[in-house]
């Protein structure tokens, strides 16, 4: 598994993961490309096979200006590890090479699967947003939160 910058290419990628229901009912609209780099989107790759896409966008889902962490797999390879694994890349590039000093998720109530995933990479509730879910955060270092 590797990731590789989302592009124009992965068009297709995109439109399947929309029609998936088991996807898109808890991601919602993709955000549009934004200038300046401010989302970080990849492609999930299996050779040249596109298994899904994560990353993180802009979010002020927890009252600040955050990088949200996004994760979306076609049903075929769900329950393989890979979302959780690509998670992990994903995050170990936004503190060591983007420098963030958190990271958030905001999962909707009922996907279970996410919180899980969640718990896993070691994030923390944050805040409740009834009906639409909870924020989880991940801190880079401890001196974080602190400032947080």
């Amino acid at each position: 598994m590797e990731l590789r910058p989302l592009t124009d290419a992965h068009y297709d990628l995109l439109v399947a993961l929309q029609r998936q229901e088991d996807v898109w009912e808890f991601l919602g609209t993709l955000p549009a490309p934004a200038t300046g780099h401010a989302h970080h989107l990849f492609a999930i790759m299996e050779g040249e096979v596109s298994l899904g896409f994560a990353g993180l966008v802009k979010s002020q889902a927890a009252g600040a200006d955050d990088f949200e962490l996004l994760c979306a797999l076609r049903s075929e390879v769900q329950q393989r590890g890979i979302a959780k694994q690509t998670c992990q890349v994903v995050l170990d590039w936004a503190f060591g090479t983007a420098k963030l000093d958190r990271v958030i998720a905001c999962i909707p109530e009922g996907n279970e699967a996410a919180r899980a995933i969640a718990l896993k990479l070691g994030m923390t509730e944050l805040a409740s947003r009834p009906p639409a879910g909870t924020v989880y955060v991940k801190y880079r270092d401890e001196r974080s939160l602190t400032r947080a």
